[in-house]
């Protein structure tokens, strides 16, 4: 009997390379979708939009000192959407969209392009196959290095092809604060930051944005580096065992570790985050760039040292965000952040 062989309809005509990369693309912009109101809501409260009422608890939920907390993330965007429609949760999608395609393409063809011009950029490739367990620190450490410059060179790439569309995004968001509308569209945005502002104003909070994403590549390159090669040494790191199950938890473990260690990373680079977000609405025209609701910043170092007391760590939590400055009581009775200028 003849072998059947199932046949490979590559999708779009890609090599599968290729085909694997778009289909993770077009995978992420359907994720992006549906979080877009995720974004909108944080994007917001970074700006330091926060017209709801407070609430009161416990800093650890049950135990802790009592406190006044700004509505959690998902009750922000429920609050969001029964006053201005749900529709504002979609805003400026299609520059966030824009803004995803754009960026995963130029990391995409940075990282093949490097590959085959300057495969030694971070030094030569060697024992790339080994496994972990199997290199000297010496080795590992070359690895890890080559890895986190390589890593830095595809990632600036890509923040720099898409910021343009993420700052577009960031003013259509920002737009719901003074209930304007001068940013239709993410190629019309574009347009109109070009005219105005020229190419600089495609870029407002570029450095930041930047400075955060390489601290986080070189800061989780190197904690998961440093655990890594002490886990080795230990027994519950050691994946050199005869103990199937021993070599198991080592295995977890070290996932662990490999889960972790970005999350911990990524607070230390989230304050740079929110620069990039008020950088990317100075000069726009709109009134949330504008006194009272904001000083005209000079550069990002402004906007940082202005944020530094507390607004550096806006959005940073989706649940009990503590309002830590000053409360005030609103008309209808209830308890506010105390910032009459977004009431």
């Amino acid at each position: 009997m003849a072998e059947v062989h199932e046949i490979h309809e590559p999708f779009l005509g890609l090599p599968p390379e290729d085909e694997k990369f778009a289909k993770t693309l077009v995978a992420k912009a359907v994720f992006s979708t549906v979080t877009q109101p995720l974004v909108v809501s944080r994007t917001l409260i970074q700006l330091g939009f926060e017209p709801f009422p407070l609430s009161t608890g416990k800093t650890l939920i049950w135990a802790g000192r009592d406190a006044y907390f700004l509505p959690n993330a998902f009750s922000y965007m429920r609050q969001l959407a029964q006053k201005e429609g749900l529709k504002i949760l979609w805003t400026g999608i299609d520059s966030g969209i824009a803004a995803l395609l754009v960026s995963g393409i130029v990391s995409h063809q940075t990282e093949k392009y490097i590959d085959e011009y300057y495969p030694n950029i971070g030094g030569p490739k060697e024992d790339t196959e080994k496994e972990e367990q199997d290199l000297t620190d010496h080795q590992s450490f070359k690895r890890v290095l080559r890895r986190a410059m390589r890593d830095s060179v595809v990632r600036t790439a890509a923040i720099i092809a898409a910021r343009p569309f993420t700052v577009v995004m960031v003013r259509q968001i920002a737009q719901v604060i003074g209930k304007e509308a001068k940013y239709t569209g993410a190629f019309s945005g574009l347009r109109l930051v070009g005219l105005e502002e020229g190419p600089g104003g495609l870029f407002g909070g570029l450095v930041p944005q930047i400075v955060g994403e390489l601290l986080v590549i070189w800061g989780v390159h190197s904690l998961t580096f440093t655990a890594t090669r002490l886990l080795l040494r230990s027994d519950i790191g050691n994946t050199k065992q005869t103990d199937e199950k021993a070599v198991k938890a080592a295995k977890d473990v070290h996932s662990f570790v490999h889960t972790a260690v970005p999350f911990i990373i990524n607070s230390f680079g989230y304050p740079y985050g929110v620069v990039s977000t008020i950088m990317a609405v100075a000069g726009s025209g709109l009134a949330v760039s504008f006194l009272p609701y904001s000083p005209a910043f000079l550069s990002w170092h402004n906007a940082w040292d202005y944020l530094n007391p507390h607004g550096l760590k806006r959005g940073n939590r989706l649940f009990l965000r503590e309002q830590a400055g000053a409360v005030s009581v609103g008309a209808d009775q209830q308890l506010y952040a105390s910032n009459k200028f977004f009431a």
